[in-house]
């Protein structure tokens, strides 16, 4: 049941505009900055690139998913939050590193083309749909898992700073789980200067500049980035994106979203960042009732959200060098508490729904491996070799055959 929009007077923002609204987006994004967007760290440190670089990826991040979110909330009147692939992020930290990154910058271009064409023609949507959801879920569990063993690892080295982390972690998760990865933010910053481990260096406060980047194309970019973020931004963003803006009662036009989504993404690519997608993970902080207390006004905490995106990215670096104070140790701890609950329900999709298939287990097995036949990444490897299993187990189970 969708929810109706307003036939009175045409709709004014700023009257429509509510507190709750205002303090839901701040929130939205807040976590998101102290969520997802610390992967970025991570992808720096793998990859090894510049500070400017990882820099001018979180200013096109930040500020084009508030220009998307900001145009689309306002043209459908409906609650979307744009935000970048988190799967994506995820994937990059393995995969990137051994590409240069003009050819990652051309991989990024291509998947946004991609998108864009799904929003074109609905028959490319219906066939990308037609890979099981559960395998999908299956890939993203692989890519998220090194983030936990990561952690676990982190605990080992760091058993007082990552403990009480952690513990941090679980207790506000039963208070309010909408908090628990800021209230990992916090204690880790605090714990780490409290134990001495800070990295004392000095924290800019300036605008970040961005950079053009010319793509390069290439066939193992291609292989080991387009066509798995392409994936991962529809299964992993885009449809459960949708399906918590169908909960709360909106039904946005598929194409107008994944359209706007890829020329967004277009645009972020020459600027060295992935996929802008549809935000499936705090997509309910603005889209729900404590968004605002009429639904059909509550477009308007995505549209603040997406202006207080645009205004952190506008001093993405600041972001950056405050991560760069704190130790590795919890840096690994803050990216696998960030990233748990969304692992869990990769785990409990990919298992549930197919007791007994092996086509799940082998895309995990497949894709942790790591292996690299022809220079081409192991998440390539895992979703072929998932539908292989997931083909032949089908096969064998047809009554043609019994």
């Amino acid at each position: 049941m969708t929810t109706a929009l307003p036939t009175g007077p045409k709709p004014n923002f700023w009257r429509d505009t509510h507190p709750s609204a205002v303090l839901s987006g701040f929130i939205a994004i807040l976590i998101g900055w102290a969520g997802p967007n610390v992967l970025i760290y991570s992808v720096q440190q793998a990859a090894h690139l510049s500070e400017q670089t990882a820099m001018s990826w979180l200013w096109a991040n930040a500020v084009l998913c508030g220009l998307a979110s900001i145009f689309l909330s306002l043209r459908t009147r409906m609650p979307v939050l744009a935000t970048w692939s988190t799967p994506g992020i995820a994937l990059i930290v393995t995969a990137l590193p051994g590409i240069p990154f003009p050819e990652a910058v051309g991989a990024f271009l291509l998947s946004a083309a991609l998108v864009m064409l799904l929003g074109t023609f609905s028959r490319l949507t219906a066939l990308l749909q037609t890979i099981p959801t559960h395998l999908a879920a299956a890939l993203n569990a692989a890519i998220l898992l090194p983030f936990g063993f990561h952690a676990l690892s982190a605990l080992t080295k760091q058993p007082v700073l990552v403990g009480v982390m952690i513990v941090a972690y679980f207790v506000t998760r039963q208070l309010a789980s909408r908090w628990a990865t800021a209230a990992v933010l916090v204690v880790g910053v605090v714990a780490s200067a409290a134990g001495g481990l800070w990295h004392p260096a000095p924290v800019p406060f300036a605008l970040t500049q961005p950079q053009f980047v010319r793509p390069e194309f290439s066939v193992r970019a291609t292989l080991n980035l387009a066509l798995p973020l392409t994936l991962l931004a529809f299964t992993g963003q885009f449809v459960p994106g949708f399906g918590v803006l169908r909960v709360n009662g909106y039904e946005p036009s598929p194409g107008l979203v994944l359209r706007a989504c890829g020329m967004a993404s277009g645009v972020a690519a020459l600027i060295g960042c992935h996929n802008l997608t549809l935000g499936a993970l705090v997509a309910n902080i603005v889209s729900g009732p404590e968004a605002h207390p009429d639904p059909a006004r509550r477009y308007t905490a995505a549209v603040w959200a997406g202006m207080i995106n645009i205004a952190f990215g506008l001093f993405a670096g600041t972001f950056l060098h405050l991560m760069g104070i704190l130790p590795p140790e919890a840096l690994a701890a803050l990216a696998g508490l960030a990233l748990l609950a969304a692992t869990g329900g990769s785990l409990q999709t990919a298992f549930q729904t197919h007791p007994g298939s092996l086509a799940a287990p082998i895309i995990i097995l497949v894709t942790l491996s790591g292996i690299t036949p022809l220079g081409i990444g192991a998440a390539f490897w895992g979703i072929i070799a998932g539908l292989l299993v997931y083909a032949v187990e089908k096969l064998k189970r047809s009554p043609a055959l019994g």
